[in-house]
């Protein structure tokens, strides 16, 4: 992956649920090593909940707005969720602005998904 673009993926004290931390610039120059980087997560059906942290993501643009969508799409067929949190004011502009928000939850902090899961 580009050096300014970071994913870690780590579990969360509820087994269901996986955390995705992005840092740098979330566009179409880095979807593809994103998707794969993902790949060992998705198909784990025992993953009810997949939370983005959002909190050191600079920036986001339409590429990376339509990933999520479509992540959402593809986990509610199994009814399972994304959720973000932490976002920046600037990618939350971005994400409220196209609508993002209104499909996909966003928590303002991290612990507040994890308490509500």
């Amino acid at each position: 992956m580009p050096s300014d673009f970071k994913v870690e993926i780590s579990d969360t004290s509820s087994p269901s649920a996986k955390l995705v931390t992005l840092a740098g610039e979330l566009d179409e120059s880095v979807l593809d090593d994103f998707k794969s980087k993902l790949d060992s997560i998705w198909n784990d059906q025992d993953v009810k909940i997949f939370v983005f942290n959002l909190h050191d993501l600079q920036f986001i643009n339409s590429k990376g707005i339509g990933f999520f969508v479509s992540v959402h799409s593809h986990l509610a067929k199994d009814k399972r969720r994304l959720v973000l949190a932490e976002a920046q004011e600037a990618v939350m502009d971005v994400m409220s602005l196209v609508g993002l928000t209104s499909i996909i939850p966003h928590y303002e902090t991290l612990h507040e998904v994890l308490s509500a899961f």
